[in-house]
């Protein structure tokens, strides 16, 4: 296709993100879009080296100013679909947050999730009002027909009592420690004062959660329990769950896959809690030992709060048994204006909307001469750009290998992902797809040698099936 437009789609992380970006390429790919997913810890060689139209990166942070400087310059549109589209504690703060700590400027389009963050956004003057568009997120297109369909299955029998834990900060899976996920939260932009409050508060809410996941597979024999960390905690620290026989710890599959065959979801300060009421699954928050720095606001206010050890217990044997009360008309007015507030629309369409702006943002952008100096990245950036264009992806990759931290590969491997992992998303979209379309996927190796040598391999195209 001589005109065809290429769309560069950066998976942060897979666990959470993939699905969603699936669904959002292949939306893309009906539409005569070439589509790559590419690993977020490798757009640095891949991106440069695929030059596509436009590049779809999952946040603008100080830590990804370079390369968006390096793909402006590059002639490559930038958008943002943020994958912390709720983050900080309101709407305004993400605002300030992204304005303060990101690279709005630079930016061709911006996607939030709902009608809030957006007014937030043109009240603060983080991007300007042409690129900003309240899009919601893909990846929750999957709390509605005929996505839900698409949802697989985990190998638990439906019914479960489940407890998705936010601990990160204090229980980390790729971190060395508090100190260094500090660093990250200052980095973040942050106050250190603010982030110290946070891991000792972190620490108190993590151990308290804990001890009561104990009392609950002790209290309730005959149900069964399944723990979901964080898909950035580490699973070790609750290997004491394993003693009791009707509790399960598990951080395979999406929170939405887990939820949608849960009967309760209990928690604390968990933005899966909207998710639940998405799925009309109830949410608890275990409020006793909640505070301020650490409370997730929209989290906290979709839930049933909870009040203390033994409230919680009392609800856990009537949300087992069907007998759980009606919510309060406050919280239930709150679940129905959070959905337009923080994702426009459950309605299985955010893909579509998403496709839509990115689609004009290319068209528009076709002739259009660039009008302005461009800044250039850091010396550090510059030098890293440099050494992965002299050194190419194989000899790169081995020198980090040996002289890099374990740490850091840690975090890279946790964030690749398979042909066959996505395949079996692609599959069970299209089984769920009324176009009757069928899509799979290939390896991004490079047609000619310079561009085999500048790629990583990881990423992966979407074709469709003939």
């Amino acid at each position: 296709m001589p005109d065809q437009p290429h769309v560069c789609l950066i998976v942060d992380n897979p666990l959470r993100d993939l699905e969603g970006l699936v669904l959002l390429g292949r939306e893309l790919a009906t539409r005569g879009v070439k589509v790559t997913l590419v690993p977020m810890y490798e757009q640095g060689f891949d991106v440069p080296a695929l030059q596509p139209d436009l590049v779809l990166v999952n946040y603008t942070r100080p830590n990804n100013a370079d390369l968006i400087k390096r793909y402006k310059r590059a002639g490559i549109l930038v958008g943002v679909l943020d994958t912390e589209g709720i983050g900080g504690n309101n709407a305004d703060e993400f605002a300030r947050l992204v304005k303060n700590a990101g690279s709005p400027d630079l930016l061709d389009l911006y996607c939030v999730w709902g009608q809030a963050q957006r007014a937030a956004f043109l009240k603060h003057g983080t991007v300007p009002a042409h690129i900003l568009h309240a899009t919601g997120c893909p990846r929750y297109d999957f709390c509605a027909g005929p996505w839900r369909a698409a949802l697989p299955k985990p190998s638990v029998s439906a019914g479960y009592v489940l407890l998705n834990t936010n601990f990160p900060s204090v229980n980390p899976r790729f971190s060395r420690g508090p100190d260094d996920e500090i660093e990250t939260i200052v980095n973040a932009g942050f106050a250190r004062d603010y982030a110290n409050q946070v891991i000792v508060e972190a620490r108190h809410a993590y151990q308290s959660t804990l001890e009561m996941s104990m009392k609950l597979a002790e209290h309730f024999p005959d149900v069964h329990f399944v723990l979901r960390p964080h898909p950035f905690e580490s699973i070790k620290s609750y290997d004491a769950l394993a003693a009791y026989p009707n509790f399960e710890v598990r951080q395979e599959g999406t929170s939405i896959e887990w939820i949608n065959g849960a009967r309760l979801l209990i928690h604390q300060n968990c933005s899966t809690a909207i998710e639940a009421t998405m799925l009309n699954v109830e949410p608890l928050s275990m409020e006793w030992f909640n505070t301020p720095a650490l409370r997730v606001q929209a989290a906290a206010q979709v839930s049933r709060p909870v009040a203390s050890e033994a409230d919680l217990i009392a609800l856990v044997k009537e949300g087992v048994g069907m007998r759980l009360p009606s919510v309060a008309e406050e919280t239930a007015q709150f679940r129905r204006q959070i959905i337009s507030d923080l994702f426009t629309a459950v309605d299985g369409k955010s893909s579509i909307r998403v496709a839509d702006v990115i689609l004009e943002t290319i068209a528009a952008a076709r002739g259009k001469v660039r009008s302005r100096t461009l800044p250039r990245p850091s010396l550090r950036g510059r030098a890293i750009a440099m050494a992965r264009t002299a050194l190419g992806y194989r000899t790169s990759s081995a020198l980090r290998r040996r002289f890099g931290s374990a740490e850091i590969e840690g975090r890279r491997l946790a964030k690749t992902f398979a042909e066959a992992m996505i395949g079996a998303v692609l599959s069970r979209i299209d089984a769920a797809s009324v176009d009757g379309r069928r899509f799979s996927v290939r390896k991004v190796v490079g047609d000619t040698r310079r561009m085999a040598r500048a790629v990583s391999g990881a990423s992966l195209q979407l074709t469709e099936a003939s």
